[in-house]
């Protein structure tokens, strides 16, 4: 039995390989089995001979890679490249020599990459320095497209916690003021083209109203009070006075929406009081600099903003600070907030 097994075998490599070199599907009766072998990937459901429709053979040129464009230093910094035919289709079988090679600030050498045989490959360096590497990637000794890619190794940047219960809400309210009170400050130190000595005193009443409001919340936390945040204004036109009010518009209307979202978050009435107050002011903030982008209309109150029943919109924590993301830089976690 173990002799007929083993030519058996034997059999059936030989017409795997016959099956492989003709297209074409061969049948082997053994021990009163009859056994289809095809060779895979090139059979066809017709059987009409013609062989396979799929991916052609690599072109680099059209190949791609996934390289982060940071990471930190001395964590290792997987690269995965995807080997693509002329027609930019996804290669799913393997078979290439893909070479990956940092140079920079962290030069790797020449790294061979694995192989998944599944059209991708995988290789990996651990930058140890600070800087900026210039990541080379060839498929059979030719460049693919888009290389060489760039990453940068900066430090791991831990995201800053707003906090728990009050104190999480309060620290919420405070990095939304800082922001204000950063933005104010930039336009009244260069003021917009064009501006008037009115449309002066109004920005900088505005500023001292943040800034206030940014004091008050930093005493008011103590040592629970978040670090001073990093923002990051320079999609924001300051020489442009539509580009200034537009940008203004948009952190007044958040912070009032933020304010109405978030104090049936509050435990101390205390707490919602003092909130009270301020996104009364907010809401004066609001009015103002949407009449001043359109003076002498009802945009001081308009519908995106007040709805049919007469109230101001909310918008709950995570809504506001997706928005809010877009100018601070340093990130925030607020997964401890209260939602209800």
């Amino acid at each position: 039995m173990f002799d007929q097994l083993t030519q058996g075998l034997r059999e059936l490599e030989f017409l795997s390989r016959l099956a492989q070199a003709t297209n074409r599907r061969t049948f082997l009766r053994w021990s009163g089995v009859t056994m289809a072998v095809a060779a895979a990937g090139c059979g066809d459901d017709d059987d009409d001979g013609n062989g396979p429709s799929g991916p052609g053979t690599v072109s680099p040129a059209n190949s791609t890679a996934d390289v982060p464009p940071q990471a930190p230093p001395n964590e290792s910094v997987t690269i995965t490249v995807r080997a693509r035919d002329e027609s930019s289709t996804d290669l799913t079988a393997g078979g290439s020599e893909v070479i990956v090679e940092a140079t920079g600030a962290n030069a790797s050498g020449p790294i061979t990459a694995l192989d998944n045989g599944d059209g991708t490959y995988t290789a990996s360096y651990t930058p140890v320095e600070l800087g900026t590497d210039s990541i080379a990637v060839t498929i059979d000794g030719t460049a693919i497209g888009g290389s060489p890619f760039t990453i940068s190794i900066v430090e791991a940047v831990t995201a800053v916690s707003l906090g728990a219960g009050d104190i999480g809400i309060l620290n919420y309210a405070f990095a939304l003021e800082q922001l204000e009170a950063a933005f104010y400050t930039a336009v009244v130190a260069a003021p917009f083209n064009g501006i008037t000595a009115d449309e002066t005193q109004v920005l900088t009443d505005i500023r001292d109203h943040e800034v206030i409001h940014r004091e008050f919340f930093r005493a008011a936390l103590g040592p629970a009070a978040i670090p001073d945040l990093a923002v990051d204004f320079t999609s924001v036109d300051f020489t442009s006075r539509f580009s200034v009010l537009s940008t203004a518009r948009t952190f007044e209307d958040l912070g009032v929406s933020a304010y109405n979202g978030a104090g049936f978050l509050l435990d101390s009435t205390d707490f919602l009081l003092a909130a009270g107050k301020i996104v009364s002011v907010e809401a004066r903030h609001a009015a103002v600099i949407r009449d001043l982008l359109e003076p002498g209309t009802a945009a001081f109150a308009g519908d995106d903003v007040v709805n049919e029943s007469g109230l101001d919109v909310f918008r709950l924590p995570d809504a506001v600070l997706a928005t809010a993301a877009t100018f601070v830089t340093t990130p925030l976690d607020s997964s401890d907030l209260p939602r209800t």
